[in-house]
């Protein structure tokens, strides 16, 4: 059953943060945290005023970092295929497969990297990347246990002369990746109907105080999905909801830092230039609000703290309206409790920012034009704003919905 959204009066201040003399003061404190990113086809590694070319390309790609920032996994090769891992102290790259794809993930607590091709799912020590420690088969998507001792994981939906099965969510522990008999089954989806249709599930994702488990139920395994239902379930799987309608988007769906409320980008169709709205839930007593006012949408966000939320809007663009361009999209930051809000860039006509990142103290994002793309680094209120990054490779845009996490990855001290 479909949560009823409570509107929050929403007092907007269109107030611009000046980046003027103030701007090297956002260079201090750049030693807190370094990033990956891509440029040319190649990766890099800025750490304070530093740059360094890690691997040479061409289409290197997905940078992700280990727990203790000690290694870099990304793929390579034109069609992503090839998974890497690279030893920062040594600088040495090792081939974990051929066939590794994108969808891989770091354990949380230990240097140990999980991988999917196609529905097979398997982990290595990255000391020994080329011997898979376990494998499991029939799997649709998966994500790390929070205690790093396992995976839950959900069962591939298969079409029968009856119709589809559905799909099982599963708690796999390590020892018992390769053996079914050791999978203990959380919960079953309801079986597809014209009210629910799931034929494959997103990645999942955690509530900062461990009830909760978020993830999308797609009607399809494609990224053409229009409408995918917006699912939480607890951890013992004996409260299942759907909450929402929403985009095959993965980045469009996160977590408070703490308790247990859930920020999302809602609305169907694949263009994020129309009905795209950012929305905050309370899981537990279900009270909601929507933050994005009228003729404008949501496209990105990150978390600040319990209270604060960092926006990345544009003007609205409704299919057939005659527009024929697409309006550059520009950061808001909002409060949830009072739904006051305030600019942190302009609206440009010749560049749009992206990709809000909330670092301790600082908040990076990703400055965009038709020929060039850096990373600016400003503090938390969005104060003080200056380029750290110059020129990294633009990232993969499906509908205006922009996948920066290609191309850029930061990294903070544990």
């Amino acid at each position: 059953m479909k949560m009823k959204l409570i509107s929050v009066m929403l007092m907007v201040a269109f107030v611009w943060v000046s980046s003027g003399s103030g701007a090297a003061m956002a260079a201090k404190g750049f030693s807190s945290f370094k990033a990956a990113f891509v440029r040319n086809g190649e990766l890099w590694l800025k750490e304070g005023r530093q740059e360094k070319k890690l691997v040479n390309g061409p289409f290197v790609r997905n940078p992700k970092w280990s727990f203790d920032g000690e290694w870099l996994a990304y793929t390579k090769g034109e069609a992503e295929k090839e998974l890497w891992v690279l030893q920062l102290r040594t600088g040495q790259s090792k081939l974990v497969s051929m066939e590794g794809g994108r969808n891989f993930q770091w354990a949380p607590h230990a240097e140990m990297l999980a991988y999917q091709t196609e529905e097979l799912l398997q982990y290595v020590d990255v000391f020994r990347p080329d011997k898979p420690l376990g494998a499991a088969k029939g799997i649709g998507n998966y994500s790390w246990l929070p205690d790093g001792k396992g995976f839950f994981a959900s069962s591939q939906s298969e079409l029968l002369p009856d119709g589809w099965t559905p799909i099982s969510l599963y708690q796999i522990p390590l020892a018992g990746l390769s053996n079914p008999s050791q999978y203990v089954t959380v919960h079953v989806l309801p079986s597809p109907s014209d009210d629910f249709f799931a034929v494959a599930t997103s990645v999942f994702k955690w509530s900062a105080d461990g009830r909760w488990i978020a993830f999308l139920a797609k009607p399809t395994a494609s990224l053409s999905a229009d409408s995918n239902t917006l699912c939480v379930i607890t951890t013992d799987g004996v409260v299942f909801r759907t909450l929402d309608e929403m985009a095959n988007n993965e980045q469009w769906f996160e977590w408070a830092e703490r308790g247990d409320r859930l920020a999302y980008i809602a609305g169907i169709g694949r263009e994020a230039t129309s009905n795209k709205q950012l929305k905050v839930i309370a899981v537990t007593s279900e009270k909601s609000a929507e933050y994005t006012p009228k003729g404008f949408v949501d496209q990105a966000f990150a978390w600040q703290d319990e209270q604060h939320i960092v926006v990345s809007r544009a003007a609205e663009s409704k299919p057939g309206d005659g527009q024929t361009t697409i309006a550059y999209p520009f950061l808001m930051r909002v409060e949830l409790e009072s739904g006051e809000q305030t600019s942190i860039t302009k609206p440009s006509s010749k560049h749009g920012t992206y990709h809000p990142v909330a670092l301790k103290s600082k908040l990076a994002w990703v400055e965009r034009d038709q020929s060039t793309a850096n990373v600016i680094v400003a503090n938390e209120r969005g104060r003080h704003a200056a380029q750290w990054i110059k020129g990294i490779d633009t990232a993969e845009s499906y509908y205006e919905q922009w996948y920066w996490d290609e191309v850029l990855a930061f990294y903070e001290g544990r």
